[in-house]
């Protein structure tokens, strides 16, 4: 699977494929997310689809067994889906200090 990486000043992009937002102003995935990571809990997805629950389960379950912090990259990496591209969202700012987060968002671009 493809990954692009962005640094933006916002999470919420433009879909390619359908030129809608990819997140509704609920917060809610368009129909073209396949799953939603962020890098403070990537042991915690959201709307992971059906195809990609599975695959998820056992990248979870060896890395566990090896003892390993959760690599949702090397999942991503593994994925052969050709219409579906991950956009790593890397978002920065200030508060009391420099913050920054990230976030994984597949879609099905096909």
């Amino acid at each position: 699977m493809q990954l692009i990486q962005l640094k933006r000043d916002d999470w919420n992009f433009i879909c390619p494929a359908t030129g809608e937002l990819v997140f509704k102003e609920t917060g809610e995935p368009n129909a073209s997310t396949v799953g939603v990571w962020c890098h403070k809990v990537p042991h915690e997805p959201e709307n992971l689809s059906e195809e990609l629950q599975a695959q998820w389960a056992t990248h979870v379950a060896i890395q566990d067994a090896d003892d390993e912090v959760v690599d949702v990259v090397a999942l991503l990496h593994s994925v052969a889906q050709p219409s579906w591209v991950t956009f790593e969202i890397t978002t920065c700012g200030m508060a009391c200090g420099p913050v920054w987060s990230t976030a994984w968002t597949v879609l099905d671009l096909g």
